[in-house]
């Protein structure tokens, strides 16, 4: 039997906007929002290990697209299998890994995924705070799986 959902912030604690998954999940757990989370630093197959198992999916990191910072994209299991601009700023790209997760385990990979991708400003200087655009995003974030978890 599967397990419901699952929540995972993907991010680097050390680099300003990198760092909005891994808040997007310590913000969950801190308003004691009823669902299982969990933080990765990499997409690597770490990712495909922590979200075998569960019926559901939400993944959350900060990508460049070449957007307005800030800017909430939402990205659907169809979506990975056809975007080939799944890039951040991680050495391999989510969609890849998550194909291969596909590919491998295809019963016991989720049925419905859902990746949020937050625009970031800066992935590549170090620092405590998002920037502000990023920062305001994470509530909108927040909000947004509160209202997806009140739905299923």
């Amino acid at each position: 039997m599967k397990k419901t959902c699952l929540v995972v912030g993907i991010g680097n604690p050390l680099l300003r906007d990198d760092k909005l998954g891994i808040q997007v999940v310590e913000t969950l757990n801190n308003q004691q929002v009823p669902v299982e989370t969990t933080i990765l630093y990499t997409v690597g197959f770490e990712l495909i290990d922590k979200i075998l198992g569960y019926e559901k999916v939400i993944i959350i990191d900060a990508a460049k697209f070449g957007k307005l910072p800030g800017t909430i994209l939402e990205l659907r299991l169809e979506d990975i299998f056809t975007t080939h601009a799944l890039i951040n700023s991680h050495a391999i790209t989510l969609g890849t890994t998550l194909k291969t997760g596909y590919l491998i385990f295809p019963e016991e990979m989720p049925r419905k995924l859902k990746i949020i991708l937050v625009e970031a400003e800066d992935t590549t200087h170090f620092g405590k705070e998002c920037s502000p655009a990023v920062r305001q995003a994470i509530e909108k974030v927040v909000e947004r799986i509160k209202e997806d978890l009140r739905s299923m």
